[in-house]
């Protein structure tokens, strides 16, 4: 950190941090009336019965899915959530490492919500209509997410992480073990892309099942893919999903958008050269949700 930050004598630098703890969760829900929306005790019961995750052990915010804001439950007008939240335990053991790296956050947040949300902005202000599959692949596990004019439609956990690729690859390669495969994976010295669907095989499924029932739910077609967190060196990752469902890359223009945020950056740097994975840095500087009015639906 003293590399990059002057810290001018303070034993901390004050910070607004973006975290992955493992078991982060977003999960959205549409209550059958408003009224339900607004019932504590309602949604605490749908949070462990449907989606298994204990509010005792949990933080948990609930969102209104239309804009991301924190859900009034004297005034909400939806019937559209997000359940947000990570495991208590697992946060406060993600701010005492934030700590120990010279870091106080005086904000954090879940990187998943807060590039969901840059995302949402970013289609609001680019004006683009077509629903976009935003796909993030992690270790573990992963979670799909479609937003549709700037608003959340769907958020779901699928049981398929990088982790599930290694078996395969090693098999396909005839490594001697997994680890070899996993250090090969993210290394920049093979192309995987031409046996990128072998790779890719339960991801894909998965994608097609959860894009293919939200297109005939809705009648809607998803038009675009966004995949964040992923390096350079794993963009057949999105080539791959992408020719796989038909959906077009989204490649995002940062300078018009954060110009909007009114977000400046050094001259040094090069915002048409940076790909889908900076999202998440820049979603945590700029105030969005407070620049447009929230869209009814």
């Amino acid at each position: 950190m003293e590399g990059l930050v002057d810290f001018k004598g303070a034993a901390y630098f004050v910070s607004r941090c973006g975290v992955y703890p493992d078991n982060r969760f977003v999960r959205y829900y549409e209550t059958e009336s408003v009224n339900k929306a607004r019932d504590a005790q309602f949604l605490s019961t749908i949070l462990e019965s449907e989606f298994q995750v204990d509010p005792a052990l949990n933080f948990v915010s609930i969102l209104d899915a239309r804009d991301g804001s924190d859900l009034d439950f004297e005034t909400a007008m939806t019937r559209r959530i997000a359940f947000c939240g990570a495991a208590n335990e697992d946060l406060k053991n993600t701010q005492d490492s934030l700590l120990e790296y010279g870091l106080y956050p005086d904000r954090m947040e879940l990187s998943s919500v807060s590039t969901l949300g840059g995302l949402c902005d970013y289609a609001r202000f680019n004006s683009i209509d077509a629903p976009v599959l935003f796909f993030e692949l992690t270790s573990q596990a992963a979670t799909i997410f479609i937003q549709s004019k700037g608003q959340l439609d769907v958020a779901r956990p699928i049981p398929v992480g990088l982790d599930s690729i290694y078996p395969i690859l090693q098999r396909e390669l005839g490594l001697k073990d997994e680890s070899s495969a996993r250090k090969l994976f993210f290394s920049n010295t093979f192309d995987f892309a031409e046996m990128g669907p072998k790779l890719m095989r339960k991801v894909i499924k998965e994608l097609q099942a959860s894009t293919g029932f939200y297109e005939v739910q809705t009648g809607q077609t998803i038009e675009y893919l966004f995949i964040s967190i992923l390096p350079k060196n794993l963009s057949w990752v999105a080539k791959t999903i992408s020719e796989a469902l038909g959906l077009e890359i989204m490649q995002p223009s940062y300078e018009p958008w954060m110009k909007s945020l009114n977000v400046k950056v050094s001259e040094g740097v090069e915002l048409m050269n940076l790909g889908s994975r900076w999202m998440g840095l820049f979603s945590l500087m700029g105030e969005y949700h407070l620049r447009e009015e929230v869209a009814n639906g």
